[in-house]
């Protein structure tokens, strides 16, 4: 597969700090290659693309597990339950709350009859018939009352939230999926305790991730290259096209390379698998 292009002044820069050819000296594959003399074959590791780690939303105990380690799953499956039996106990008293209209109906009779109050003193007052502060004071106990159905009203909002929230908290208790990969070896076992380690590792691996440690005399050479390719366990007359995704901005000293980062589209090969990968340039 082609090169990405937006790769080469990382390229280019590390191959400036090696000390080798400069990119104007690289005009093309086979320029490089009759400068070089040929290509180098170099190690590379097979892995996964990503790792991703299930954790649990809160600590609890695992009540169920629905899949086994090496399972290939899908996005979405249900994989592990947790205990929710102190949930739902929490679900049902929210609910109960949320029926509960007594305390509003009581305000609403409270409200009712202050109102027929403050309208028999408002026509008393109209007629001198009562003083204005005891009209006053009913006028006061309704609007009282009112505020104590606005706040009733509010609570029964706040209980439907609750129960909302409960019931939330007990769907995020069925752990899926989020990917669709291969379960990892450690996979949690029903009765343990869910709290701060991963349940389950999912593998992601379509595509898989090929690194290549490519010494600093051979970057030019990638640079060069139009299409990357790799062995796997040895079977050089089955090479695998590979797409190249992106260049540590960062050399090894140590070993004086520098991590090529690959796509391998291919559902035969698996991660760990042995790979080799030839790149312009075997001149040292």
């Amino acid at each position: 597969m082609r090169r990405c292009n937006s790769l080469i002044p990382i390229l280019l820069s590390a191959v400036a700090f090696a000390g080798e050819a400069s990119a104007q000296e690289v005009t093309s594959r086979e320029a490089f290659a009759a400068l070089s003399g040929g290509g180098r074959s170099i190690n590379c590791t097979v892995k996964p693309l990503r790792e991703v780690a299930l954790a649990a939303p809160a600590p609890g105990i695992v009540a169920k597990v629905h899949v086994r380690p090496g399972q290939h799953v899908a996005k979405g499956d249900l994989l592990i339950e947790l205990d929710t039996r102190v949930l739902r106990a929490e679900l049902a008293l929210a609910e109960a709350r949320a029926g509960d209209r007594t305390r509003l109906e009581a305000a609403i009779v409270r409200r009712d009859g202050a109102r027929i109050k403050e309208a028999r003193l408002a026509q008393a007052r109209a007629r001198k018939a009562v003083a204005a502060s005891e009209h006053d004071a009913a006028a006061l106990e309704l609007s009282l009352a009112e505020a104590e159905i606005a706040q009733e009203m509010q609570a029964l909002a706040l209980s439907v939230l609750e129960v909302q929230r409960a019931q939330a908290v007990i769907n995020s208790m069925q752990l899926r999926s989020p990917v669709d990969g291969v379960l990892d070896e450690a996979l949690i076992d029903p009765g343990e305790t869910a709290a701060g380690e991963p349940l389950a590792v999912i593998y992601v691996n379509q595509p898989l991730r090929v690194e290549a440690f490519v010494p600093a005399a051979l970057l030019a050479g990638l640079v060069a290259q139009e299409e990357f390719s790799v062995v796997i366990n040895g079977a050089k007359g089955k090479p695998l096209s590979v797409e190249l995704d992106h260049v540590s901005p960062v050399a090894d000293l140590a070993s004086n390379t520098v991590s090529a980062f690959f796509r391998l589209e291919n559902n035969a090969v698996l991660p760990g698998s042995k790979c080799e990968m030839t790149v312009l340039g075997g001149a040292e």
